[in-house]
Order: C-alpha cells, then structure tokens, then sequence
C-alpha cells in the first residue's frame, strides 16, 4: 500500500530547515525521481507541526476530518510524481457520505484510542485518485524535528467496500486468484458490515504508524544491534541482519525470527494479486506456518513497521472492541478454518504485554 511506501519516506531523512524553494546539491542520500528531490517533500510544510497545531498549548488537540486542503493536495501530487503514480489527488466532495462514514468510524473507536488519535493524529484528509492504494500516513515533525504526529489520507473510490468485502479483498491480494479458491476474512458481524467499519479498521492500521513514529516502536532509522535489542516489541519476531545482508528499506528487515524455517515468509507480499508469488492453493501450508509464530496477521509477517501497525489495529479490534476476525478459504463445497485471533493463545501471550505496554505510553504522552 502507498502507506506503507510514504512511512518510509517520512523518516528517510532528518527533519531539515530549509524552504522548499531552496535545496541543497544533490547526494545519495537526497535521491531526484521524475524531477521531484526527496528534500523537496520533507521539508513541505504539512509535515511540519505549525501548519496543523495553533501555537495556542491551551487549546485541547483535535483531529480535523475534512477534503484535504490544497498544501496537502499539493504534497500528494508532488509525492505521486516522486514515485511514479499518475494518479493527481484531488480532495473528496465537502458534503459526501464518505466523511460521515469517516466521523462514524473515528467516533466508534475505543475511548483510549480515541485519545490517542486526537493527540497524534492532525488530520485525516479525505481526497479522491489517491494513486497506490486506499490509505496514506506521513509523520509531522515537532519544533526539535521529533515526530510530533501524523497525518492520514483516505481515498474515498478505493474505499467504496463493505468491511468484510474489504478485509477480503486485501487479503487475498497476498495471492493469485483461482476460480475454485475464494479467502473469506469476517472482521464484523453481518449487522456491522459497514463501509464505516472498513476505513474503522484502516484508521486503527495507520495510527499504529503514526504510534510507531512516536514512540520509536521500529528502528526506523537502521539504527544499531544494541539499540534495537532494547526494543522489546521489535526484538519477539524479527533479527537484526548482519552486514553482508544489507536492508531493503530503511527500518524494514529481511529476517524475522522464522525465516530457518519458514522460507515462504519473504516472499509474502500485498497488493500484488496476479504478480503474487503464491496461489490460493498455497494458502493452507502459509496459514499453518503463521499459527506457528507470533505474528496476529499474515500482513503483520511481511515486514517490521506493519508488523507493529498490524499488531495493534488487530489487538483494539478483537480484544479492546470484542469485534471478530476469522479467516477461511472456501473451496466449492467445502470450508475450512485458516486463522483466527491469537491474543488468548500461548503464541501470541509477549506480544500481547508488549502491545499493551506500547498502547499504555502512547495514552499518557502529551
């Protein structure tokens, strides 16, 4: 997903002092794709703190929920052009029903949550022709260049699902499709199968990006062995890889814990569909390796940063909000069970306290 790409992005470099207009010669660490320079985009003004927060302390946080104002369609295009999206992002319709759907799923987030969500999150933008998936997260820098926050952007076409019909379709995006094989993902109960649940559950996955950022949950910055070592929610499910095995993206290793004997695991990827390496026959063997880690989600296995977005959006949902998750694949007559929630099992018990603790820090910063 483009979220997943623009958390990367946000943290690529430190938080520079320059103007847009004025940038420094190019080097390797400042890299120029299709005439758009990465310093360009970290220094744009929506991922700086004063453009969202008055400078007024008194003033209680609040997430603004509206069309994406122009800075910010600004950003979004610059950023497309950067990584070769044709899409032109323009902002959703004022008076849509897609921002009631919005307010709806922002609203029925668990209380903790919610705070945590006005305090870290300055805005959920809504725009249409996003451009590399249904949701965005950038982080916004605090005065000291620290992450202050985030923003998120939800397109209102990619979004135009139900939450099972959602959750369904992004799991089984992990596989090529077959006409007897169809992944089944129930996250709500048929009264709650609602499009305000689908962005309810994208909202959760991104503002775990956004408590990522915040806390430093993830390496971002490649950091060291000893560093990362004393991440404890880092350290249950993923190893540091040596020098000769060098990282793909900042933040984001190639070994997790499993991978001895779990080989398929770095060839899991989402959003590929026909490109995926792996058919829905594969899925059964894939699903039964997972129940042997402490991953919650298949997603969760794909990398570092999601496994901490996944973690918690998965641990509000089922164990916070008492919502289901449940995984099956049909095939023609028959059905069978892939997974489901892993938070009252052994396997899932450290990842469950780290989570917790994590959810804990978040909820008392200020």
């Amino acid at each position: 997903m483009k979220s997943f790409q623009a958390f990367f992005i946000g943290l690529l470099l430190p938080m520079l002092s320059f103007p847009v207009g004025a940038l420094p010669a190019e080097d390797e660490d400042d890299p120029v794709r299709n005439g758009i320079r990465l310093s360009a985009l970290r220094a744009h003004p929506v991922r700086s703190v004063q453009f969202w927060r008055p400078a007024d302390k008194s003033q209680a946080p609040e997430t603004r929920i509206g069309p994406a104002p122009p800075e910010l369609i600004d950003f979004l295009r610059l950023d497309n052009t950067f990584q070769g999206y044709s899409e032109r992002p323009v902002p959703a319709s004022a008076d849509s029903a897609f921002i009631r759907d919005v307010e709806t799923a922002v609203s029925s987030l668990h209380e903790s949550v919610r705070v945590i969500t006005g305090r870290m999150v300055f805005c959920i933008a809504l725009i249409r022709e996003l451009g590399g998936g249904t949701g965005y997260m950038d982080v916004v820098a605090d005065l000291d260049g620290s992450a202050a926050g985030g923003f998120i952007v939800l397109d209102e076409v990619a979004l135009d699902r139900s939450a099972n019909a959602w959750a369904s379709w992004k799991e089984g995006s992990a596989f090529q499709s077959s006409a007897e094989d169809i992944l089944d993902v129930r996250i709500e109960n048929p009264e709650n199968d609602t499009r305000a649940n689908a962005i309810r559950h994208i909202l959760l996955h991104e503002l775990g990006h956004v408590i990522d950022a915040v806390l430093g949950v993830t390496p971002i910055d490649g950091g060291n062995t000893q560093n990362i070592r004393s991440r404890g929610f880092y350290g249950l499910s993923w190893a540091y890889p040596p020098p000769s095995q060098p990282l793909l993206l900042p933040g984001d290793t190639l070994r997790s814990r499993y991978d001895d004997k779990w080989e398929d695991r770095e060839t899991l990827a989402f959003y590929t569909f026909e490109n995926s390496k792996h058919t829905l026959s594969d899925a059964a063997s894939i699903y039964a390796w997972l129940r042997q880690t402490n991953f919650p989600t298949l997603y969760a296995a794909t990398s570092s940063a999601d496994d901490f977005a996944e973690s918690f959006a998965n641990y509000v949902h089922v164990v916070l909000d008492q919502r289901p998750f449940e995984i099956r694949l049909k095939q023609q007559q028959s059905s069978a069970n892939l997974l489901e929630s892993c938070w009252d099992s052994p396997r899932c018990a450290t990842k469950k306290m780290a989570v917790e603790h994590l959810l804990a820090r978040a909820a008392q910063l200020r």
